[in-house]
C-alpha cells in the first residue's frame, strides 16, 4: 500500500517518560515526510502541549488534540474542527465527580481546571511538564465561551476498573469512556475520538483512507487504528491496541514507532 497520510500517538508510543522523543524515531519521522508522507499527532494532550511536539518535529500537517475533540494546524493557528461537552452535560459530570468526591480535571479552550487536586493528579501532570489551575468552583469554568473538551479522571490502576464501570453507568450512554494510560480515564462526547478525527483530517487534506496508517499503544488509539488502512501497535501496547491492530511493532523502547515508520517508507510508491 501506498502510506500518504502518518497519524502518530504521543505518550507510551513515540514519547516516553511522558517527555521525551528518541532519535531514531525522529529520523524515521522526518524521512518519511522527506518521502512524501503527510505526518500528524493524534493525542489525548490538549493543543498547546501537542504544538510543542509537533514544533520538535517539523510535522507538516494540522494535529489532533484532546482525544479527537480539536484539528487545528499548528502553524497557522487554523481551527479545522472543534467537538466540546455541552454546558448542562459538562455541569452534571462536575457535579457527580463532587458528589463522589473524585479528583477530575477540566480540559477547556481557555484553560485546565480542577477542584480537587491530588498528588496522583500532580505527579502526572509534573511528568508531562503541563499545569493545572486550582479553582474553588469548576461550575464557574464551564460557560459558552470555554465548554470542556475532555474530563480526566486520574487514579490508582487497582481502581481503575472500578471507576470505568461507576462512569459507564452515569454517563456511559451520553460520553465515552476511555482509558488513556493506566492511571488515567478520560470522558469525552461519544462521537469524539481520536479516529474520527483521523477521518476528518484525511478528506480535509483529500487522502484516500485507503491511503493512511495509524501507530498507538492505548485503548483511546483504537479508533484511529481501527479507521487507518493500516493500524500499527507497538510492543507494549494494550490488549486492545494490539487486538485492533494490522501490525505489532517492537516496542517503545525498542523504538517501535522508527521501526513502523521504515516499514511503511518501504511501501511507498507500490
Amino acid at each position: 500500500m501506498q502510506v500518504k497520510l502518518l497519524a502518530l500517538d504521543l505518550d507510551g508510543t513515540i514519547v516516553t517518560n511522558l517527555r521525551d522523543i528518541s532519535e531514531p524515531v525522529k529520523t524515521a519521522i522526518q524521512a518519511a515526510m522527506d518521502q512524501g508522507v503527510v505526518v500528524t499527532i493524534a493525542t489525548g494532550r490538549a493543543h498547546v502541549m501537542a504544538k510543542k511536539f509537533a514544533h520538535q518535529l517539523n510535522i507538516n500537517a494540522p494535529i489532533i488534540s484532546y482525544q479527537g475533540g480539536m484539528v487545528k494546524d499548528h502553524r497557522n493557528g487554523a481551527l479545522l474542527l472543534t467537538r466540546t461537552t455541552p454546558g448542562d452535560l459538562s455541569r452534571r459530570v462536575i457535579k457527580f465527580a463532587r458528589a463522589k468526591k473524585l479528583p477530575m480535571v477540566l480540559f477547556t479552550s481557555q484553560g485546565v481546571y480542577t477542584e480537587l487536586p491530588s498528588d496522583l493528579m500532580r505527579e502526572t501532570f509534573a511528568r508531562a511538564g503541563m499545569g493545572f489551575t486550582i479553582v474553588h468552583n469548576l461550575l464557574c469554568s464551564v460557560d459558552d465561551e470555554q465548554l470542556p473538551f475532555k474530563f480526566l479522571f486520574p487514579q490508582p490502576a487497582t481502581n481503575i476498573k472500578r471507576l470505568s464501570q461507576l462512569l459507564s453507568k452515569e454517563f456511559g450512554e451520553e460520553l465515552a469512556i476511555t482509558r488513556t494510560l493506566s492511571t488515567l480515564i478520560e470522558m469525552t462526547l461519544l462521537e469524539t475520538s481520536k479516529g474520527t478525527a483521523l477521518q476528518f483530517l484525511a478528506q480535509h487534506l483529500d487522502i484516500p483512507i485507503a491511503q493512511t496508517m495509524a501507530i498507538g499503544d492505548e485503548e483511546n488509539d483504537v479508533s484511529m487504528l481501527e479507521i487507518a488502512n493500516l493500524g500499527v501497535a507497538i510492543g507494549n501496547a494494550s490488549q486492545e491496541a494490539k487486538a485492533a491492530a494490522d501490525v505489532i511493532a517492537p516496542s517503545i523502547a525498542e523504538d517501535g514507532a522508527a521501526w513502523a515508520g521504515e516499514w511503511a517508507n518501504g511501501r511507498i510508491g507500490e
